[in-house]
């Protein structure tokens, strides 16, 4: 399975606009959903996207996990939790991600179009469906960010 790099995606990575999708063989699409109002948008533009006048800063969220089970339940859907993150993080929306120390949950920073797509998201994760986490997510301003995420 190939992974797609922000490079190689370019400015769709981060749009708000765009949909990330993944085909059971783990191939990654992006369609940008501002297409369906905007005639002079593609809907599946061809990547990497350079310049794009319907282009705008995707949301930013820290997902703060919290463990309501002991480790152990916690641990025993953990491989399916990590497949969740990866494969969110190949369609753009899952940046970053780390268990806290001590593991009493973890943080997770994703970039959305908005918190109800983010809670969707979220609401799928094994963690959640299996009732040893809760999910706590916190929105932040995307232009005090000075490195890419």
């Amino acid at each position: 399975m190939v992974e797609p790099r922000p490079d190689s995606v370019g400015l769709c990575f981060g749009c708000r606009w765009k949909r990330g999708a993944t085909t059971r063989r783990g191939s990654v699409f992006f369609r940008c959903v501002r297409a369906d109002v905007d005639p002079g948008l593609a809907r599946y533009p061809a990547l990497p996207v350079l310049a794009c006048h319907g282009y705008e800063v995707a949301m930013l969220f820290v997902v703060l996990m919290h463990y309501t089970r002991p480790i152990e339940a916690v641990d025993a859907v953990r491989a399916a939790h990590v497949a969740h993150l990866e494969r969110h993080a190949r369609e753009g929306v899952f940046r970053a991600w780390a268990r806290r120390s001590p593991p009493s949950g973890g943080v997770i920073v994703a970039a959305a179009s908005d918190r109800a797509a983010l809670d969707r998201i979220v609401a799928t994760d094994p963690y959640i469906t299996a009732g040893v986490a809760s999910a706590e997510i916190v929105e932040f301003n995307p232009a005090n960010v000075r490195l890419a995420l």
